[in-house]
């Protein structure tokens, strides 16, 4: 027999699985698709693509920038790079370093009994408390994450580009192309780039809206990955003219007050110092912005979180710079996975993409990256698609149904389990073809939870509990 804990919890478990939600695919794309216009795995709420590779043309840059350098050694530092890169957490606040040497000294009180000291001498006592303090420090040193910004010299540019080039820019495809779908009437004329790096962004965006864009400003403090970056432009070769019109670098945001219609920020707030320099620095950028602004960060838990912390300061910016959610989330609400504190799964997406091969001893031909991202628009979003909710993990395919972990408009987490019997072909087809960061252009219903029966009362005075969402 099962104890009452694990029998509660196992209840649990069974009415967040067992909840009967509707699901009604848009009219226009239910009738697309039952007259066979398009197929399922083709529909509107597809984001490609899923897979990708740096253009010849860069890859070929790239082999060419890192000169003569050892190529085992560069392959390695940016093997090293990259893990460190995933690993970093931003800096620890005050209050959270208080809160750690707050525990730090329960536990020194446990061990070392401050009463001890009425039974010592002035200059025992003295020593004692001196080898107390740095317990203490000793302890918070080893708990507190060491957070210092990484400095780029003309080596460590070269390592990054090797390192990074290949999913960032892989990264940034999928982002943008997601915004160029989703908006067809958007053709920016200027861009600017935040923490450009190598320029992956401006890489992008010169692919995607190369006949629009008519200045690229790129701003990164390292003077050695600006002139990378530039360098990249001309092909590795330094008397190369620049096939891009209008491109800037500086190591510093303008003062002046000038308007941009793309504005960027990639793969940076790790960088700065605290809190407060990250919101001086994301308002500052809020307000140049004509038009979208893109926030980028690592697929971890710390990523995911600064990505979120950006994304509410600047919905809460004011009317003067109102702005609205485009993707990934379908709704302007806290992020339901940060809501639960106990649940440490990040915000993320995946995305594969081809590694770059600088010697035959390179590693794979396909690898994985996870991301977490914001695209905010200045103004109203006008997307009629908006509500569709997200498909938040791998779509689980299963013999006669699909079970899709989705966020929805309401701003909550919500498991479906598609089958054709109740939400019907088009429905359960298209949940099956789609992957995880897709959306379903569909309308879920309000989640309905089989009553429970109660040993005491009989089946028609049992009452409906409260739908639970799946965290």
């Amino acid at each position: 027999m099962l104890a009452p804990r694990l029998f509660l919890a196992s209840t649990h478990l069974l009415q967040r699985f067992t909840c009967k939600i509707s699901a009604a695919v848009e009219p226009a794309v239910l009738a697309d698709l039952e007259q066979a216009v398009i197929k399922p795995r083709k529909h509107p709420g597809v984001i490609r693509p899923n897979h990708i590779e740096l253009p010849k043309q860069l890859s070929d840059t790239l082999r060419r920038i890192v000169g003569d350098h050892p190529v085992r050694k560069v392959l390695r530092d940016s093997e090293l790079l990259n893990r460190y890169i995933k690993s970093r957490h931003p800096p620890p606040t005050p209050l959270e370093v208080e809160n750690k040497k707050r525990l730090i000294i329960e536990e020194i009180n446990a061990k070392m009994s401050l009463d001890r000291l009425a039974t010592l001498s002035a200059e025992e006592a003295a020593r004692w408390q001196r080898k107390r303090e740095l317990e203490i420090n000793k302890r918070l040193d080893q708990r507190t994450y060491a957070w210092k910004r990484i400095e780029y010299g003309a080596y460590e540019a070269i390592v990054y580009a090797i390192g990074r080039a290949a999913q960032e820019y892989a990264v940034m495809k999928r982002v943008l192309t997601e915004l160029q779908l989703r908006d067809e009437q958007f053709k920016p004329s200027s861009y600017i780039d935040f923490g450009s790096g190598i320029g992956t962004g401006m890489w992008v965006a010169s692919e995607l809206w190369r006949d629009s864009i008519f200045e690229y400003y790129n701003v990164d403090r390292s003077r050695e990955m600006n002139e990378l970056s530039e360098l990249i432009l001309q092909q590795g070769q330094e008397n190369k003219q620049v096939e891009l019109r209008n491109v800037f670098y500086r190591q510093f945001l303008p003062a002046i007050d000038t308007k941009y219609d793309l504005v960027v920020i990639s793969h940076t707030l790790f960088e700065m110092a605290d809190k407060q320099q990250r919101e001086e620095i994301l308002l500052n950028l809020w307000r140049k912005c004509d038009g979208y602004m893109i926030i980028v960060e690592e697929g971890t838990r710390r990523g995911s979180e600064l990505v979120n912390e950006a994304r509410r300061f600047l919905l809460r910016a004011g009317d003067e710079h109102a702005g609205q959610t485009l993707a990934p989330c379908p709704h302007d609400l806290r992020c339901p996975r940060l809501n639960d504190l106990a649940d440490r799964t990040p915000c993320n997406f995946e995305i594969s993409y081809a590694p770059l091969r600088l010697s035959s001893e390179s590693s794979g031909d396909r690898k994985t990256s996870l991301y977490s991202y914001a695209i905010l628009k200045k103004g109203v979003v006008e997307d009629s698609s908006r509500p569709w909710p997200r498909i938040v993990r791998p779509t689980l395919v299963r013999s006669k149904h699909s079970i899709c972990r989705l966020c929805t408009e309401g701003g909550n987490l919500q498991e479906v389990i598609f089958t054709a019997s109740k939400h019907g072909k088009a429905a359960y087809s298209c949940a099956r073809v789609s992957r995880w960061g897709d959306r379903l252009p569909i309308s879920l219903g309000t989640p309905q939870i089989k009553p429970k029966k109660s040993q005491s009362e009989p089946d028609s005075m049992s009452k409906p509990t409260e739908p639970t969402e799946l965290a």
